[in-house]
């Protein structure tokens, strides 16, 4: 089984206690985002879980946690979002330098080939035009170089929440021919680096010529001798990813970042969640008339080669 840790929120940002005393207890319980009513016991101990993926934009928390996990035996890869952008955009995320630290740190940890560079998203503004890219593009891949061997982008893409932003020009999609200078440009600036570029490709058809990769692609995943299947209903149409059993929840990361498809609009829906490290799941607690199901026989299902 692989663990997505997470997709969903910043677990290593704010919610590392939790998962470690997850992973102590065996077990993690997940709601079902499209069906409330159904929960997962997702088990976590070592001989379940074949790899762990941690997302983050702050990993820097559960820095001591990794650690523990590598020597306890756990397989873990890592999806780390450098940007570049200011607290307009990211009101709660540490400057990138500090962030290309950690990634630094976490290269030495599991190797550069286990720890993916994310640039995401590309946005288009007055602020954050071809020439800001161009800049910070080769800034961060400089601090990175030795330390990631690939770099995983895509563009902005309007969905109904970032209307008002767009519309006041806070947030912009890039053009068709902003998006091939940049992909030129990147892809230059990533390859002096020893780097490959690759675009997410759930923006296949938008990523301008760059070449389509799932974040957790099978080619990383089957080089690490890792079982995997494909999901039977992909994260998103054209996503390439390998399936995983994702243990956070929706509108609990508190990044605030105000391009989040994982946040909805409602800050004080975030405001008002209540987290206890002890419990079984992220936020909130079983109900009366949940169906607990046991996650092991579909896990199996998506792990055997």
């Amino acid at each position: 089984m692989i663990v997505s840790a997470s997709r969903r929120t910043d677990i290593p940002a704010f919610h590392g206690e939790w998962f470690m005393n997850r992973v102590r207890s065996g077990y993690a319980l997940v709601r079902s985002p499209g069906r409330p009513n159904i929960v997962d016991r997702v088990p976590l101990d070592a001989g379940s879980v074949d790899m762990i993926v941690f997302s983050s934009k702050d990993p820097g928390p559960m820095m001591d946690s990794f650690a523990e996990l590598r020597d306890t035996g756990y397989a873990m890869s890592f999806q780390i979002t450098v940007n570049p952008y200011g607290r307009d955009l990211e009101p709660r995320v540490p400057p990138w330098e500090e962030v290309a630290e950690d990634v630094r740190a976490l290269s030495r940890l599991v190797g550069p080939d286990r720890v993916v560079w994310r640039y995401d998203p590309v946005v288009s503004t007055e602020r954050y035009d071809a020439g800001f890219h161009r800049e910070a593009f080769s800034a961060i891949a400089s601090e990175l170089r030795g330390s990631v061997l690939r770099c995983s982008f895509s563009f902005l893409s309007g969905y109904g929440k970032l209307a008002e932003h767009m519309a006041s020009g806070r947030l912009g999609k890039p053009s068709v021919v902003e998006r091939e200078a940049f992909v030129r440009t990147a892809s230059s600036i990533a390859h002096e680096n020893g780097m490959r570029l690759t675009c997410c490709s759930g923006s296949e058809g938008i990523c301008a010529g760059a070449e389509p990769c799932g974040c957790i692609d099978p080619d990383s995943i089957r080089r690490w001798g890792i079982p995997y299947r494909m999901p039977r209903s992909p994260v998103r149409p054209g996503c390439g990813c390998v399936a995983v059993a994702d243990v956070g929840m929706y509108d609990t990361c508190l990044h605030d970042c105000i391009y989040c498809y994982a946040n909805s609009a409602d800050r004080m829906r975030r405001a008002s969640r209540r987290f206890d490290p002890e419990a079984e799941m992220l936020s909130g607690h079983l109900r009366e008339g949940d169906e607990v199901r046991d996650a092991s026989d579909r896990v199996r299902r998506i792990t055997d080669f």
